[in-house]
């Protein structure tokens, strides 16, 4: 019953997170904690708006295999999801655990400039599913060698797709703004659940640490030959902070709360608490005390809120 604005909840992360504030919530998700070399890339953002930040991680694994660990196994198993390759599977189940699309390209065939952009197209594109459309308008897309190779945050290319003998991928993980993704998959007819995500808006922060897990899951499965990453950022993103303000709380919402009692629910749910409410950098939809009130009501149930009479002569008076 989670609204269609709540895209920090698709996902096992993002609904243990919310559900945190009810059960608790333990850190149990392995990442790979070695040191990472710099990866040299030859990357460029032409588009900082639409994409403010991005980063890639490069592996170059000694052999891949067919035998998944269970946890991996049963994301394909229990869900009836098909297998591609080593590295899409991987990166289609980090998508599904921690919420943020990657994009595997075969390092092999980027050998050149890898180029970000918003342009104007009117190109022939084959997608990896093999389907060939046609790109109208403005788009969002990585293009090498000055072809279009990705149609960002909706759906990479055939040619520079991984295959069941790709051995070094280079791993692309961005955030970019829905308002540059939305309307995308439905125009082209593609099914993309990358899209789905990246329309209600992702995490920013988290793009280090999807990247440790998915280096983690190739761990657990074969030998890494060598690692490195790189992220390219426009700016400095801030979280959105909120004051403390109880009373406009309590009058939104018709009740009497605490303080203290306002904070641990917020607190439950993720928000840091100091002089002010600090918002997530997964909570795109958090902007006002208004969102605040929400949120406690959530926790609270509407239906545990007691109901009180409105004094209709008191509001005469007041006019």
């Amino acid at each position: 019953e989670l609204t269609p604005n709540r895209g920090d909840c698709l996902s096992l992360l993002g609904l243990a997170r919310d559900l945190n504030v009810f059960f608790g919530m333990s850190e149990t998700i392995d990442i790979y904690e070695d040191d990472i070399d710099d990866l040299e890339i030859n990357f460029k953002n032409l588009s900082p708006l639409d994409c403010p930040k991005i980063s890639f991680l490069e592996i170059d694994v000694e052999n891949i295999t067919n035998d998944y660990k269970p946890y991996l196994e049963n994301y394909f198993s229990v869900l009836g999801n098909k297998k591609t390759n080593f590295f899409t599977d991987i990166s289609n189940f980090v998508s599904y655990e921690l919420g943020q699309p990657t994009h595997c390209f075969d390092r092999d065939f980027i050998t050149t400039d890898l180029i970000f952009e918003k342009k104007e197209c009117n190109n022939i594109f084959r997608t990896l599913l093999g389907s060939d459309i046609t790109l109208k308008n403005h788009n969002c897309v990585f293009t090498h060698d000055g072809e279009i190779i990705s149609l960002a945050g909706v759906m990479g290319g055939a040619s520079t797709a991984c295959s069941k003998n790709t051995k070094k991928v280079l791993v692309e993980c961005a955030y970019f703004n829905p308002e540059s993704i939305i309307g995308k998959s439905i125009k082209y007819n593609l099914v993309s659940d990358a899209a789905h995500k990246f329309e209600r808006g992702v995490d920013i922060d988290s793009q280090e640490y999807v990247l440790r897990r998915f280096a983690r899951v190739v761990q657990d499965h074969v030998k890494i030959k060598s690692i490195k990453i790189k992220t390219f950022s426009s700016n400095s993103y801030q979280n959105l902070s909120i004051p403390i303000d109880v009373n406009k709380i309590n009058n939104i919402l018709g009740t009497s709360f605490r303080e203290d009692e306002c904070l641990d629910y917020l607190r439950g749910l993720g928000f840091g608490v100091s002089n002010k409410i600090k918002v997530p950098s997964y909570r795109h939809d958090i902007k006002t005390n208004n969102d605040l009130a929400e949120e406690i009501a959530r926790v609270v149930g509407y239906n545990n809120i007691a109901s009180s009479p409105i004094n209709l002569q008191q509001i005469i008076d007041c006019k």
